[in-house]
């Protein structure tokens, strides 16, 4: 059923067309595919409208290109199965799941309305330090839950974080895209591709001990939260370079420019925090994502939410 062959990437725009091919199709006599909402590095989002109920979902289905090759089909379904297990505001809902064709494994999820982060900063660039802290701490907040679970995202990004506009005009923030996951317990095999030895994640985001395969814990979450935070106060990653290589030399090796955001002051408190989110070392970390986030309420940057978030 598996196979070990590589075979050769189509472009974006071939793979746009050969997932539209399935709008129309009726997924376990339920869900209709309608649209193609977005194309990710494992699986293809439709909007689609359950046949009964009349609601309208967004299903996550496994790449075709990758339906043969087991360790994406295993990082899928373990994809299904993180956010399945998870219940918190902040994390996108998985409700239902199963096989397409019989072989094709695929999840259905709440339908968002919004952007992701990475949109919002692109057109605004930065943030000011009250919403990129609130941000940062609903992040937090549903890591924290995930972390309980002894669950790490692994690949948190600005295009992982989902800004959703509410009907009364307010925002919520949900966390996308499980797919590198992994349990806590599991150490280091979820970052990197035992076949390739390629490296799991997202270079500007990665923390080193993720760059270098060691193993991995909640603070591997919380440094990529400390350069999202820094990358919206300060309108540029903490980390660049023209190449893969050199975004990880520069992750290893590198030293960020000052924290002094162009939209005004921060506190040095919070200048701090970022700093020791961001540390090479973990042991310099901050332990746990619910100690980062009952530090940014102690600092008065945001309003405090409800504690019983938490339990």
């Amino acid at each position: 059923m598996f196979s070990n062959q590589e075979s050769a990437e189509p472009s974006a725009q071939q793979t746009l067309e050969n997932a539209k091919k399935r709008l129309g199709q009726i997924v376990d006599n339920k869900y209709k595919l309608i649209s193609v909402i977005g194309i990710g590095g494992m699986g293809i989002v439709y909007e689609s409208e359950h046949q009964f109920l009349g609601r309208h979902v967004a299903i996550k289905i496994l790449h075709p290109r990758y339906a043969d090759r087991l360790e994406e089909y295993q990082r899928f379904c373990r994809e299904a199965r993180a956010v399945g297990a998870l219940s918190h505001r902040t994390i996108v809902q998985v409700f239902d799941a199963g096989f397409l064709d019989g072989t094709t494994p695929y999840f259905v999820m709440e339908r968002l309305i919004g952007e992701n982060l990475e949109q919002t900063l692109r057109r605004n660039k930065m943030l000011t330090a009250r919403r990129a802290f609130w941000i940062a701490n609903e992040v937090l907040r549903g890591l924290a839950v995930a972390h309980s679970k002894n669950i790490l995202h692994c690949d948190m990004k600005p295009a992982n974080i989902y800004v959703v506009r509410q009907n009364d005009r307010r925002e919520s923030i949900k966390l996308l895209d499980f797919g590198v996951a992994k349990l806590a317990v599991e150490g280091s095999a979820a970052s990197v591709d035992e076949r390739t030895g390629l490296v799991f994640g997202t270079p500007q985001y990665m923390a080193p001990e993720q760059v270098t395969g060691a193993e991995l814990d909640p603070r591997t979450d919380i440094y990529a939260v400390g350069t999202i935070l820094y990358e919206s106060l300060m309108g540029e990653p903490a980390f660049q370079g023209s190449t893969r290589e050199k975004v990880f030399r520069n992750v290893l090796q590198g030293k960020p420019k000052a924290l002094i955001p162009p939209t005004g002051r921060l506190a040095p408190a919070l200048q701090q925090l970022v700093s020791s989110m961001m540390a090479k070392n973990p042991a310099n970390r901050p332990s746990s994502a619910k100690e980062v986030s009952r530090f940014i309420l102690a600092q008065g940057v945001i309003d405090s939410p409800n504690d019983h978030d938490y339990r």
